[in-house]
């Protein structure tokens, strides 16, 4: 199979799948998810990927954020401890640590995850300021367990989180329980691969309010499928490509590209779109006088650069958000021993 029909068949997935989406989410609830910030702990490798490389088995234990299928370790290493911080528009401080080691075939990983937007000031109904001051604040912990084996892997997350937003009076810490698994399947020649990932599957424990009237909200239910591509032509690149069906929003594409600079460094480059989105623009080139409703994704694309050594690895991503509100910066450290 040469490079274009392999790039034609993820092409005709993805868009089947997005079809199928359509026929399948009936309702499209919007503003009914709760803990959307789950999706929001971007390492700077999947960041500057766009969240498409789900599908290719990764050193990069943040990997477990898109699928816990996908995450290895070197042969020659045992562990794991890694820690990425992000800046930006929508995150004044948030960051994530997680530990990585291996039993017998299982790789198991534990990780702390928190967000911090800093301090928003209130307004009341009418749009004037109350005076009044918040800070929230969001965590989330997360076990994995992956089990590898020769062309399929598979991999399950079990996640705890905790949402607070004020002190008001009758305010509480919101929290949630919530399930991600995922396969992986390689062909022979590891050239190409695919994925199937079902993130964010759980419960509100507690609601925000002390009447619990929002406890049946959920997390965002997200189903995905992907897929990369090591073209023989050009050995050193690799394409990936996915589509996500959220329960409560638009599916969206996720496109990404890595490229090895010699041995050690590489870089990346990824780009977002709704699938209504990419209708509009369609549309908008052709001069249709109707369009569909706009949608929009945070970030629109994002660059990254890596570098990998036998004892560490660091990562630099930057993302350039939508509706021209600025930017995003993420670093990342992993020490493998």
């Amino acid at each position: 199979m040469d490079l274009m029909k392999k790039l034609s068949a993820i092409a005709m997935c993805a868009l089947t799948c997005s079809a199928a989406e359509l026929g399948y989410f009936t309702k499209h609830d919007a503003g009914k998810e709760a803990f959307s910030f789950l999706s929001t702990f971007d390492s700077p490798r999947n960041a500057a990927l766009e969240k498409s490389a789900a599908a290719l088995p990764s050193t990069d234990p943040t990997i477990t954020q898109l699928n816990p299928a996908a995450v290895t370790i070197a042969s020659d290493k045992k562990r794991v401890a890694a820690f990425h911080w992000q800046t930006g528009e929508f995150a004044g401080n948030v960051g994530t640590l997680s530990y990585t080691t291996q039993f017998d075939k299982y790789i198991v990983q534990v990780s702390y995850n928190w967000s911090s937007v800093g301090t928003i000031e209130g307004y009341n109904e009418l749009g004037e300021p109350t005076g009044k001051e918040y800070n929230p604040y969001s965590q989330l912990a997360t076990a994995t367990v992956a089990f590898p084996m020769k062309h399929i892997r598979f991999g399950a997350t079990i996640k705890f989180a905790s949402d607070f937003l004020t002190d008001e009076s009758g305010d509480q810490t919101a929290m949630a329980a919530a399930f991600d698994w995922g396969l992986t399947w390689m062909s022979d020649t590891k050239n190409y691969g695919f994925s199937f990932v079902a993130r964010d599957f759980g419960a509100m424990l507690r609601g925000y309010v002390k009447n619990n009237a929002d406890k049946f909200y959920t997390p965002s239910q997200t189903f995905a499928f992907g897929g990369f591509l090591k073209p023989r032509s050009v050995p050193r690149l690799t394409l990936f490509a996915e589509t996500d069906f959220p329960r409560y929003a638009e599916p969206d594409l996720n496109l990404g590209a890595e490229y090895a600079l010699g041995e050690f460094f590489r870089i990346r480059g990824g780009f977002t779109r709704t699938w209504l989105d990419l209708s509009r623009d369609i549309k908008s080139l052709a001069s249709s006088a109707s369009r569909p409703d706009e949608t929009n994704e945070s970030r629109l694309f994002s660059l990254g650069l890596g570098y990998t050594s036998s004892l560490f690895a660091f990562d630099y991503a930057f993302s350039y958000l939508a509706e021209s509100l600025g930017y995003e910066h993420r670093l990342g450290l992993r020490v493998e021993f």
